[in-house]
């Protein structure tokens, strides 16, 4: 077999495991008889957690894998249950003068203990093989944008300069404060985000967007129902964002977004404990072609949302610039 031909039978069997995803995430929404308000709308109303231990994009070494088995999942699960455990008693982490600075333990972590139900290998689910299309340009703007962090605050992170995550940044999981209180009204959506202590007020009352020259940290979104599915649509993003802040998106992390980033989210309960939440991502000027990521938001007994106050990330910019000029100068040999 030629590799074409080869290449045309791995495609299809990729593109048959995302549609494999979504009919058996339609098919779990549509046994279920979603709750609705007292006026009538689907229920969307809860307090979630997306942690998970899928990772955002598939391991390239997992090739075409598109699912994991029974077997691997118990497995995996294993493995980190007993990480977990070992780590819980573990001593403060200490370094040398001079070393790096890391967490105390894995206490204050999220690390996330079991696989998505889907089985699937990655929470990237199209393209069918698991991986961001971003183009070669976008990640050099991103190492660049890494280097001149040192240099300057307005190229760090907006979720370090305290924010925002963004928009859908803000519902990928992150390492810690991984929860999300979702609240509605006949007019409007509240998503409270536990990470960087922002409320998005999302209007599904047919309002227009604001004109095309505001632009906006999280840009301007609308929602409507379709069915039981709660669809957002946003627009008007600033050119100054990201649209992923977590190391946990891994080479996603710091691709930046443009005013023609487009975002469509899909809110959907398949059951008390579950909402399924998908968003595709479209902007030709870094994307070589639309990608969709699936998070289940899983609602669980004693979820809390704290305070998330981000003061440390006041001091990071200011350290982090005052560092490299102290190193600056260390190198010149200048006082």
């Amino acid at each position: 077999m030629g590799n074409r031909a080869e290449g045309e039978v791995r495609r299809a069997g990729m593109l048959a495991a995302l549609l494999l995803i979504t009919v058996c995430t339609a098919a779990a929404a549509a046994e279920y008889q979603t709750p609705r308000t007292a006026w009538g709308h689907p229920d969307l109303q809860g307090t979630f957690s997306n942690t998970t231990l899928t990772p955002f994009e598939r391991p390239e070494a997992m090739g075409d894998k598109a699912f994991l088995t029974e077997q691997e999942v118990t497995e995996m699960e294993k493995a980190r249950a007993a990480m977990i455990e070992g780590a819980a008693d573990a001593a403060p982490t200490q370094t040398e003068e001079g070393g790096r600075i890391g967490a105390y333990n894995l206490h204050w972590l999220e690390l996330g203990t079991k696989v998505v139900g889907t089985r699937a290998t990655s929470l990237v689910i199209d393209p069918p093989n698991g991986r961001v299309p971003v183009r070669p340009e976008a990640l050099a703007r991103k190492t660049q944008n890494l280097e001149d962090s040192f240099d300057d605050y307005v190229h760090m992170s907006v979720w370090d300069r305290c924010i925002t995550r963004g928009v859908p940044g803000g519902v990928f999981p992150a390492g810690y404060n991984n929860n999300y209180r979702i609240l509605q009204t006949p007019t409007h959506v509240a998503i409270y985000f536990e990470m960087i202590h922002n409320v998005r007020i999302i209007p599904i009352d047919g309002s227009n967007y604001v004109d095309s020259d505001i632009v906006l940290w999280n840009g301007d979104s609308r929602g409507h129902w379709e069915g039981d599915t709660l669809v957002v649509e946003t627009r008007n993003l600033s050119e100054n964002g990201w649209i992923a802040t977590s190391g946990s998106q891994g080479r996603v992390k710091g691709i930046e977004q443009t005013r023609d980033t487009h975002v469509v989210e899909r809110f959907t309960r398949l059951d008390d404990e579950t909402v399924d939440y998908q968003v595709t991502v479209t902007d030709p000027a870094v994307y070589t072609a639309p990608w969709t990521v699936q998070v289940p938001l899983y609602a669980e007994a004693g979820l809390e949302l704290f305070e998330y106050a981000c003061h440390e990330g006041n001091w990071a910019v200011r350290n982090t610039l005052s560092g490299a000029r102290a190193e600056e100068q260390a190198s010149s040999g200048s006082e």
